[in-house]
């Protein structure tokens, strides 16, 4: 079959989120008509995340020029940490700018899919909403988009689903809940925990009481507002606004590296955090708020006026620990029972073991399910963070150990990433590609060892980014963006089992066959390098053999059978 007749690769989506977005944007860019997308959603419009984040004062905690995709600047965001109304904004605004909205399955469940070797293909099982009507669909290739907040964690509370109030995490933010004149407990001091808490208590009659289970290190917010001169020099003036963006990752760029060289406690770093913290919480406060623990153990939250609403007549901060709920509220270790009409959990994400890409339902190479298969490994392990062996054709956007700068600035790096895997399957004609075992031990036992020593490893604190929050550590990477970039930057075929189906003259017509894509696309880019450099060395024994026609003819002859001997032979 030529490349011409040969049928559009399909690709399936799961998750209509910023994660999927992107990745159908670098789908088409790479593959352009040679793919077919479909993204499913489980929800009825795109979004993900910011779809659902719509608490007062929500937004990003990294800076937004940063947060974007580095194909799609935008001159005129309002400040530096934009809100969740302006993020939502911009996702929306990419998929009508590259066309995407007839590729979503908006409402749409994925519930499991199954991998055939002899198809080479994935069957996914859907439920459609609110029908639960389920049926299936065919892809050649299955990328899991979901989203690293897909599956947001409610304390196992006895006597919650007694609770006669209302109460729901804050990643599924009821925008439909008054909560004029209630009483409100807030339950998580995590980075979205201190970060709606202010505008919560800001409204009318709200009493809040705010419960964390330990202290922390708070980094103060600036959220400046860009100046008109400053958008002016960002749309008009070329190259301003990509240097402004590489800035903001240099700065970021170290701070991502997980800290893992010995340290005198306090650090420098850690003293500054603490006079802070000592500076603007309320005195009666600055014990429960002072962390046991060294910077980086937990993710450092972003300060945007919690500390001062703190200091609100109709703010308490509660460290007890909770116990259970009842009719009334939430009960504390010493009994007390505090009555509340609204309870919020921001109580953070399962990433560590599930958001790092589907893996409950989803089965590979001989049926093996991608949760128990990790289970045997201790926790999601991947390759490069997109693939796992023995499930073919399946790449994740924010898998394991991949995150490193911030979440935006992964996705852009990864979704291309599998964007060009995808396409060298195209390329090379492929059925199937898989990490091989060896590369994927090799790469893990390197995180594993560099992680080894950080922070975030300390026994000192539980943490998301680590199995059961003292387990393996699963979701950053040990190096920089730099670092990323460079393991991302060329595709290392040597390291990826390939599968191609030939023609055998059989009943069948067909058969699956191992290729050496590493040793088939060094082939092409020499054969390319001959082609374009063939003129430049007929011109030169040209001008370096004597006149005389005989002896010029026989040099070019020698030339062609060289050359007819080297595509002869598999060019």
């Amino acid at each position: 079959m030529s490349r011409s007749q040969r049928p559009r690769i399909r690709v399936a989506i799961v998750g209509g989120g910023i994660s999927g977005i992107a990745q159908a944007i670098r789908l088409k860019e790479q593959l352009g008509s040679k793919v077919e997308i479909t993204i499913f959603e489980k929800a009825a419009e795109p979004g993900g995340i910011w779809r659902d984040s719509r608490w007062p004062g929500a937004g990003v905690d990294v800076p937004i020029h940063l947060y974007s995709l580095y194909s799609d600047l935008k001159a005129d965001w309002s400040t530096v940490y934009a809100s969740q109304p302006e993020v939502l904004e911009y996702w929306k605004g990419l998929i009508s700018k590259y066309e995407l909205e007839g590729l979503f399955r908006f409402n749409t469940e994925w519930i499991g899919s199954s991998w055939s070797e002899e198809a080479q293909s994935h069957t996914l099982t859907l439920k459609r909403h609110p029908s639960g009507e389920t049926y299936e669909f065919i892809a050649d290739v299955l990328i899991s988009a979901n989203g690293p907040l897909s599956t947001p964690l409610i304390p196992k509370l006895p006597g919650l689903s007694s609770f006669k109030g209302v109460y729901f995490h804050n990643l599924r933010w009821r925008s439909d809940v008054d909560l004029t004149n209630k009483r409100v407990a807030v339950v998580g001091n995590g980075s979205s925990g201190i970060q709606l808490v202010p505008g919560v208590a800001a409204i009318p009659g709200v009493q809040l009481t705010h419960f964390i289970r330990s202290g922390g290190y708070f980094i103060p917010k600036q959220n400046t507002e860009y100046s008109p001169l400053v958008k002016f020099a960002f749309r008009w003036l070329p190259g301003v606004q990509h240097v402004y963006r590489f800035t903001l990752f240099l700065e970021s760029n170290q701070r991502s590296r997980a800290r893992n060289n010995p340290a005198p406690s306090p650090t420098v770093q850690e003293k500054a955090l603490l006079k802070y913290l000592a500076a603007e919480a309320p005195p009666q406060y600055l014990d429960l708020l002072r962390p046991t623990y060294p910077l980086g153990c937990k993710r450092v939250a972003f300060d945007l006026d919690w500390l001062k609403s703190l200091h609100r007549d109709n703010v308490h901060l509660v460290k007890d620990k909770l116990m259970s709920a009842n009719e009334e509220g939430l009960v504390t270790e010493d009994g007390t029972t505090h009555p509340f009409d609204v309870i919020i959990f921001a109580t953070g994400a399962d990433v560590a073991q599930h958001g790092l890409g589907l893996n409950i339902g989803l089965k590979g190479e001989g049926g093996v399910e991608l949760r128990e298969y990790w289970k045997s490994l201790g926790g999601p392990q991947a390759y490069l963070g997109v693939a796992v062996p023995s499930f073919p054709n399946h790449f994740t956007v924010l898998g394991p150990n991949a995150a490193t700068t911030s979440w935006g600035f992964t996705i852009g790096l990864k979704s291309l990433f599998i964007a060009r895997l995808v396409k060298g399957l195209v390329d090379n004609n492929l059925s199937s590609i898989q990490p091989k075992q060896e590369p994927f031990e090799r790469a893990n036992a390197e995180i594993r060892a560099k992680l080894a020593p950080s922070n975030m490893n300390s026994s000192q604190c539980s943490n998301w980014s680590r199995v059961g929050g003292k387990g393996l550590l699963t979701v950053p990477n040990w190096t920089t963006g730099f670092g990323v970039i460079q393991q991302t930057r060329r595709i290392q075929w040597d390291d990826w089992k390939a599968v191609e189906r030939v023609h055998d003259g059989s009943r069948k017509g067909s058969a699956l066959v191992s290729v050496d894509v590493g040793r088939r696309v060094r082939r092409r880019q020499l054969k390319r390098v001959i082609k374009l450099s063939l003129p430049f060395l007929i011109t030169l024994v040209l001008r370096l053999t004597p006149a005389g026609e005989s002896f010029t003819d026989k040099i070019l002859g020698k030339v062609r059978d060289l050359v007819g001997r080297e595509l002869s032979a598999g060019f």
